[in-house]
Formats: C-alpha cells, sequence, structure tokens
C-alpha cells in the first residue's frame, strides 16, 4: 500500500465548506489541549498560594505531565488502534473533559496531580488523532496545508489560550481557567460528535503490523531529526526572557512584547512550513535546519543589540515553527501504515527534544557558561540535526541512484 493510499481514504472527500468546518473545529481542539498544558505554567504562583504548598512543589505538576505526555501518548495511541478514529476523538475528549473537571474541582494536591495526569493520557493521541483526520479530510496535495492549520492549534495555544487563562487566573482563580477549559472541551466533543465522520469505511488497527512499520530506520531518522533540532532550539528559547533582560537590556513588560512578537513569527511560520511540506518537504527540511542554526549562531551577536535582538526573536518564530509541519509530514512519510503511531511518538520525540535542550542550557549556566552562549551550544546542537537529515540523504541516494534528492528522510 502506498503512503497516499494509506494516509486517504476511499470516499469523496467532504465538500469544501465542510472540510473548512471540520479543519477548524481539529484546530480547536488541538488549541484546547495545548491550552490546558501551557496555561499551568502561569498559573503555579495561584496554585501555590490557594494549596499552600512550595512553588517547587507545584511546579511538579508541570513535569509531571509532560512525562506523562511522552511516555503513555504511544502506548494509549497503541491501544486505541482498533477503534476508529473519529471515535478515538470522542473518547479522548470525554477524558481531557473529565481530568479537568476533576482537577477544578480537586480539594487537595494530590488529587490535582492526579486529575493532571489523567487529562495527560489523552495529550498525544489527541493531537495524533485529530492531525491524521485533517490529513485524511483533504484532497493528496493539500497535507501539508492541513497539518499547518490543526498545528496551529499549538502555536495559539502558546500566544493567546495559555496568556488568557492565566489572566482569568489571577483575576477569578485558577479553578475558573479550568472550569473555562472544561466548557469549551464539552463544546468541541458536542461539535466532533456531529462533524467528524468518516468519509469510508475505517479498516481495523493492526498493532503488530503498526509496530513493525515504526521501528524500520527510516522512522528512527525521522524521530532523532525532530528531537535533535528541538533540543538545539530549546537550549536557547527556555532561557530567551533571562537572556533578553540581562544581556539584551530589555525591561520585564518589552520581553513580554518581543515573546509575542515570536508567537506573531510563529505563525507566518507555520503558514510557510505547510506550503513548504506541500511543494518541496526534503529540501526545505535542510534549508530551515541549516537555517535555524545559522540563526542561533547569529543570536549570540545580534543579543547585544537591542533592535538586532528584536529581528532575531521575529525570524526564530518564523524558522521554528515552519519546521514543525515539515517535520510531521516527515513523520507521517516515513510510515505510512501507522500514521496515527507515528504522530504520537513524534509527539514524544518533541517534547524529549524539548527536556533535552532545557537540560543541556541549564547545566551549561551551571557550569559557567553566561546566557549569551547558549545561542551558539543550540546551534552547534542543530547542526548536528542537519548532519543526520544529510547522513539520511545519502543512504538514500546510495540505495535509490536513479532518485537523486537533497535531503530525504524517507
Amino acid at each position: 500500500m502506498t503512503m497516499s493510499s494509506a494516509l486517504t481514504m476511499t470516499g469523496i472527500p467532504p465538500a469544501p465548506a465542510r472540510r473548512r468546518a471540520v479543519l477548524t473545529l481539529l484546530t480547536a481542539c488541538v488549541f484546547v489541549v495545548g491550552t490546558a498544558e501551557w496555561v499551568m505554567v502561569g498559573l503555579l504562583p495561584e496554585l501555590s498560594t490557594d494549596l499552600h504548598r512550595p512553588l517547587p512543589t507545584v511546579g511538579v505538576l508541570v513535569t509531571v505531565y509532560a512525562l506523562v505526555v511522552t511516555v503513555a501518548g504511544p502506548l494509549v495511541t497503541l491501544g486505541m488502534l482498533g477503534i476508529a478514529r473519529h471515535r478515538t476523538l470522542l473518547i479522548l475528549l470525554g477524558v481531557f473533559v473529565a481530568g479537568n473537571a476533576a482537577a477544578a474541582l480537586a480539594t487537595g494536591f494530590g488529587v490535582l496531580a492526579a486529575a493532571r495526569m489523567l487529562t495527560a493520557l489523552a495529550h498525544s493521541t489527541v493531537f495524533a488523532t485529530a492531525l491524521v483526520i485533517a490529513v485524511t479530510t483533504v484532497p493528496a496535495g493539500h497535507r501539508g496545508r492541513a497539518i499547518a492549520m490543526v498545528t496551529a492549534g499549538w502555536n495559539l495555544a502558546t500566544v493567546l489560550g495559555a496568556p488568557l487563562g492565566t489572566w482569568v487566573g489571577g483575576h477569578y482563580g485558577w479553578r475558573t481557567t479550568l472550569a473555562g477549559i472544561v466548557i469549551l472541551g464539552a463544546a468541541l466533543l458536542v461539535a466532533t460528535s456531529v462533524l467528524v465522520r468518516p468519509t469510508a469505511p475505517q479498516p481495523a488497527g493492526r498493532p503488530g503490523g503498526e509496530v513493525r512499520e515504526i521501528l524500520k530506520p527510516k522512522v528512527a531518522a525521522v524521530l532523532a531529526i525532530i528531537v535533535v533540532a528541538q533540543a538545539g532550539l530549546f537550549t536557547t528559547y527556555t532561557y530567551i526572557a533571562p537572556l533578553l533582560r540581562e544581556v539584551s537590556g530589555f525591561t520585564a513588560s518589552a520581553v513580554t512584547m518581543l515573546l509575542a512578537l515570536f508567537g506573531l513569527g510563529s505563525v507566518v511560520g507555520n503558514i510557510l512550513g505547510g506550503r513548504l511540506a506541500d511543494r518541496a518537504p526534503r529540501a526545505a527540511l535542510c534549508a530551515l535546519l541549516a537555517a535555524l542554526a545559522a540563526v542561533l549562531a547569529a543570536f549570540t551577536l545580534t543579543s547585544q543589540s537591542r533592535w538586532a535582538a528584536g529581528a532575531t526573536v521575529l525570524i526564530l518564530g518564523v524558522i521554528a515553527a515552519a519546521l514543525i509541519p515539515l517535520l510531521q509530514d516527515r513523520a507521517l512519510a516515513s510510515a505510512p501504515e501507522a500514521p496515527t503511531l507515528v504522530t504520537a511518538i513524534s509527539a514524544s520525540a518533541f517534547n524529549l527534544g524539548v527536556a533535552a535542550g532545557s537540560t543541556l542550557g541549564g547545566q551549561a549556566v551551571t557550569a559557567g557558561s553566561s546566557l549569551g552562549d547558549l545561542p551558539w551550544i543550540g546551534a552547534l546542537v542543530t547542526l548536528a540535526a542537519v548532519g543526520l537529515a544529510a547522513t539520511t540523504a545519502a543512504r538514500r541516494r546510495r540505495g535509490q541512484p536513479r532518485t537523486p534528492t537533497t535531503c530525504s528522510v524517507q
């Protein structure tokens, strides 16, 4: 079975208006799930005060959530392969709503932590299922744009959902924020039950076959690129706020505006990445990885100037976001017989890369490096991702000499 036949249902795609409605709904699902994850960071001070726990203790809520997403996401996806995707999405949205409702009503830290872990179980598989439904809803030539639209939900969660939820929590309490997420999640659950339908009978999942598919070397190559690229980015981005304040000399309010600028660049980059994924995914992936390394390296110098630092933050947002649809597209292309599972695993790879980059940046500062050194350290890590992509391309050229390409992860 070819990639297009595996990722495209055999029925007639929905009419354009219905297709746009479905894609918008799937983007909203990703948005609310992403908001539920990221908003907890902004609510930590309120949680610490209300639950009478030290800030580092309530910070465990963020860490535990990420760990559950990374480890349990692929396992949950694997366990639900035999269920039709639209039913899977309904079930997981139900779990998401129940988990957040339990968190909003939690009377103690232990109950809240358990509720967050329950919510995290749905995280990766909601994203993976929404992404694959989106891909199977559109014509084959629009796959990259469908991926970009759905993944835009994550960008909106960071630049709109999380800040708004933090503001609501600061003024009306953290329980109000979670209650709002529950209401939005329930509304999306109802809308999903009405709008999302399989366009053709979906074959039952084949766990054994899908596991064999994702164990192929080409899948490992894509996942490695994702982890290393994200590690390179987050070596710097995790500490971008203190870097901009202490090295560039911006005020706290100016840093907030710059992070919003990064978010604006992310929206543009997401659209760009979707277009590139439809037109020249392999070459674009190599070019953007190289560009990311170059911009990070340049940030070591541009961080010394406010105007140059601001421009660099905007460009960094564009490139970082443009890479996401391309990497997701390459993940799907590497395992056409296991689209949902490989998407869930790639989500874990993104999270692993974030954790690795954050850890590397923290260790570098602890070892005596300055905040201004982090960009060039991140650039070196990103160059490793370029090397991985180039090595994979060389192997493919040796295996398929009649199909030359500048960069491939298939």
